[in-house]
């Protein structure tokens, strides 16, 4: 006669919890985002909902990729911009360094 429920651990130890044999109450773990990428395509601004949208494409530790928009408030769009610029001034000066 085969076991009516299985005894579970979290791997490293911890409490214990019981599941039934037939696996109905388990669920599959969703796969983790690992980074998000730009896509090729323009940012737009929505007047109307004062918002800006980024296109993105979300990249999953199991290989799949999922388009996404990143939205955005007029004062973060403010904010990355000033960063970007940052981050293009500092590529711009170890180039001149690396030559």
């Amino acid at each position: 006669m085969g076991a009516s429920t299985y005894h579970l651990r979290p791997p490293g130890g911890g409490d214990e919890w019981s599941a039934p044999a037939d696996g109905a109450t388990l669920r599959p773990v969703p796969a983790q985002a690992t980074y998000v990428a730009p896509m090729r395509r323009d940012a737009v601004y929505d007047h109307r909902a004062q918002q800006g949208a980024l296109p993105v494409l979300v990249h999953y530790d199991d290989g799949v990729t999922a388009e996404s928009v990143l939205v955005l408030t007029p004062d973060q769009v403010e904010l990355y911009a000033i960063q970007f610029e940052r981050l293009i001034v500092q590529r711009k000066q170890a180039q001149e360094n690396a030559a």
